[in-house]
């Protein structure tokens, strides 16, 4: 077990009591009508798309094809981009019509990364970022958080070809069963049924009441999905679960889990393995307790599985607390957020930042650029922090 960069608070010679230091999500808070507003709104910004999306769209396609990315010659060495992907998909569109991540554009984005940067693993960065070793100008590492089976069959072949190392974050109780991803089971029960059946099946008042608003499908998924990651762990499973046992849907072949012969296969392909829980939940709605619980199962599922313990940790949903960090710094020496950015030698590593992947090559380009841009604005303000 790994004791350091903890930032627990202390009471005297000994840690706080654990009482004071749980997160404490509030089981029953109502939401009123300014936040289900809220939700609403942004749900719709994401499924109904605008002129203004349209004109972005445009800009970024020609600055890709006019070959206008200069954070591609201007990232210095000690600075690195780590992106992250999930899965990578045989079909190009999904359910609702809409692109995703497939098997020909995930290849585009490999092409790219190894003509304009260089690609490192996990490792590499972590020792360069620790100023052990020297990083490469330009140096950018790749992650798939959650462990689908597509990583095996769709990402490591090509990732084989270019030469480009990866790293796989690993969800524990996933893996060797027939289990969905909550998030993607909801987009297939949405997709397929209608508001007023998941009305009556959720048992929930705040669903029940968006599901009466009369939202485009997309839009209601959107919002629920929203509204379901801020509530407490058991609460969000609850909810899940009788919408499951309403809708039974057998895992199809896009979000379909690795078994621990794959994992193990991936491994021996060159993949480092991390660590991301063992159900994915939102640790900052999760009592400190049960984090620990989720943290040491993890790690201790994968050291019996695969030989070695994890060192790299996955925040699920991105999300964590200074809390949640020290108890993470306990079993792991790094760990990355969802928090879009570029990392330097000034960043600890319990929350390192990723730049999440989109679907086209050319939005790829065009937000390591604009990250790049951003993290030379905020430079001169980072304070150095020994690890």
């Amino acid at each position: 077990m790994k004791e350091t960069n903890t930032n627990l608070r202390m009471v005297g010679n000994n840690e706080v009591d654990p009482k004071q230091q749980q997160n404490q999500p509030d089981l029953e808070r109502p939401r009123n009508h300014l936040e289900l507003e809220q939700l609403v709104f942004h749900a719709r910004s994401i499924a109904e798309r605008r002129w203004t999306y349209w004109m972005k769209k445009g800009v970024k396609a020609l600055s890709f094809y006019l070959d206008l990315h200069p954070a591609a010659w201007k990232v210095a060495s000690g600075e690195a981009a780590i992106l992250f992907y999930h899965k990578v998909e045989r079909r190009a569109l999904d359910v609702w019509g809409e692109p995703v991540l497939d098997v020909h554009e995930f290849e585009q984005h490999v092409a790219f990364l190894t003509r304009k940067y260089r690609p490192v693993s996990m490792s590499e960065l972590i020792a360069g970022l620790r100023g052990q070793t020297r990083l490469p100008d330009r140096a950018v590492a790749l992650t798939f958080d959650d462990g689908y089976r597509n990583n095996l069959h769709l990402v490591a072949p090509i990732l084989a070809r270019y030469g480009v190392p990866a790293m796989l974050f690993i969800t524990t109780g996933l893996i060797d069963t027939d289990q969905w991803m909550w998030a993607y089971e909801l987009e297939e029960i949405f997709s397929r049924f209608s508001p007023e059946e998941i009305r009556r099946a959720c048992g929930d008042p705040v669903i029940a009441r968006l599901c009466a608003l009369d939202l485009a499908p997309r839009a209601l998924m959107l919002a629920c999905v929203e509204y379901l990651k801020g509530r407490p762990h058991s609460v969000m499973l609850d909810i899940v679960e009788r919408l499951r046992a309403s809708f039974l849907l057998p895992v199809n072949d896009e979000n379909r889990f690795l078994s621990w012969d794959e994992v193990r296969e991936l491994r021996s392909q060159g993949f480092e393995i991390g660590a991301h829980t063992v159900t994915h939940p939102i640790l900052t709605q999760l009592p400190l307790a049960e984090v620990e619980q989720e943290l040491r199962a993890c790690r201790d599922t994968l050291e019996a599985e695969l030989g070695v313990p994890p060192t790299v940790f996955s925040y699920p949903n991105g999300t964590t607390s200074p809390e949640v960090s020290a108890l993470v710094g306990r079993y792991f020496e790094a760990a990355v957020t969802t928090r879009s950015g570029f990392c330097s030698r000034m960043n600890g590593l319990l929350e390192l930042p990723r730049i999440g992947a989109p679907v086209h090559v050319s939005d790829l380009a065009f937000e390591l650029a604009w990250n790049y841009f951003r993290f030379q604005g905020t430079r001169p303000g980072l304070v150095h922090r020994e690890q």
